[in-house]
């Protein structure tokens, strides 16, 4: 066969000319590592890429030394099994082994599938369960210093947006897994890297990634250095894990009204119930382990059954058997809910001044607004902060008022939160 022919043709673009030169032939003693790589080569840039493979491959079986042929038979790979999988429709044994061969077969480098397979294998792992493990084992083939760093500009349901460079994103999952192997201090050490690299983070990462600092400061018997960390972060963001994690700061501390308040203060902030339905659980042991809570108790194992149900999930032995341990009747779910609200206002706002007032303006948009006291005070409020209360002005509400830091502002400013109707709890 004509190599030299089949590289110009190859540098040209001619790539019919070099398929129809080596089509008709099959590979034999007399090809070169050249003609299986020009002839693959060309089966890739036309996008046969099953053609293409098996060319490669062969060409590698019989010139083992002649690494030029890794790239194209790794990007076929990468074509063939990777960049559309679908755990519905494809084998997921096929996906892995491509993956394997890829790392196997290439290095993380430009114009490399390396780092594309990792994450495509790092997208499909990090919603399962159980694959902690494994995610990290492909994270860790990944070298972050040779990541790109640079936030990315995508469009996402018609809207241009910008997300994390992939370097960010290493960072945070890597964080996250070593938090889950119990690595405590790698994990500060990783979290302190990122949080004094990148002069901007992305998707709440600065929080996130002093949040996990203060976890693994929790875990290590650090409960004061921790517990700080996170009443800090909450000034920034009032996000129901870091409520979470200020209750089991409480816990350590034995502090039992603390841990009621947080853990009320979890409940009540934004989030869905399936995302919380271990944390019902947990709060519901320790008040029963309080004491003169046990209704209450009982009210969040039944939470955290139903939420399973309705998640079509499996609901465990140990807990249909506390929830059949207690003699109270069973409520319906508008009558559980609204039992929980209440115990969870009293628990987040033991002591604080519950106000009254209307709502005086919805903003454009719709999200925020401003409410008005009795007094003539005016504060700024989120509409997620209502409960069961019309976005309109007019409304008559009960609301607590707490401090808040806005973006770029060391100053507090106040809100209002837990918005409800004035006859919920108030009647006249």
């Amino acid at each position: 066969m004509d190599s030299f022919a089949a590289r110009q043709a190859c540098r040209d673009g001619r790539y019919d000319e070099v398929l129809a030169m080596y089509g008709k032939a099959a590979p034999d003693g007399s090809w070169t590592c050249w003609d299986y790589y020009y002839y693959a080569y060309a089966l890739r840039k036309t996008k046969q890429y099953r053609k293409g493979r098996e060319i490669a491959r062969a060409g590698m079986i019989a010139f083992p030394d002649f690494t030029n042929l890794h790239g194209i038979y790794c990007w076929c790979l990468y074509y063939l099994y990777i960049q559309k999988f679908d755990e519905r429709t494809h084998s997921p044994a096929d996906f892995r082994r491509a993956v394997d061969a890829i790392l196997k077969y290439s290095r993380q480098e430009a114009y490399s599938p390396y780092a594309l397979a990792v994450w495509r294998m790092v997208d499909v792992l990090k919603n399962k369960p159980g694959q902690a493990n494994l995610m990290g084992a492909y994270l860790r083939r990944l070298d972050p210093d040779q990541l790109p760093d640079q936030e990315k500009a995508v469009t996402l349901k018609g809207r241009e947006r910008v997300i994390a460079s992939d370097r960010e994103r290493w960072y945070s999952l890597m964080s996250r897994i070593l938090v889950k192997e119990e690595k405590y201090d790698d994990c500060i050490t990783l979290c302190q890297q990122a949080l004094n690299y990148f002069p901007q983070l992305h998707h709440d990462n600065d929080i996130w990634f002093s949040y996990r600092i203060a976890l693994c400061q929790l875990r290590q018997g650090q409960v004061a250095e921790g517990r700080q960390r996170l009443e800090n972060l909450l000034k920034y963001k009032q996000h129901w894990i870091l409520y979470r994690g200020l209750f089991f700061a409480s816990q350590a501390e034995g502090d039992s009204a603390a841990m009621r308040r947080y853990g009320a203060s979890a409940f009540l902030a934004g989030g869905e119930f399936k995302g919380k339905v271990n944390f019902l659980v947990q709060f519901a042991q320790a008040l029963e382990n309080m004491g003169g809570y046990e209704k209450m108790a009982y009210y969040h194992y039944l939470l955290a059954r139903d939420v399973r149900q309705d998640q079509h999930w499996k609901v465990k032995a140990e807990l249909i058997a506390k929830v059949d341990s207690y003699a109270f009747p069973e409520p319906n779910r508008r009558d559980l809910m609204d039992g929980l609200h209440q115990f969870w206002m009293a628990g987040k706002h033991a002591g604080q001044t519950c106000h009254k007032g209307r709502i005086e303006r919805i903003l454009p948009g719709g999200k925020a607004g401003f409410l008005k006291d009795r007094e003539g005070s005016q504060y700024y409020f989120r509409t997620s902060s209502l409960y069961r209360v019309r976005p309109q002005e007019g409304e008559r509400v009960t609301f607590y008022v707490e401090d808040f830091f806005e973006t770029g502002k060391e100053k507090p400013a106040h809100r209002a939160v837990d918005i409800e109707p004035v006859l919920l709890y108030h009647k006249s």
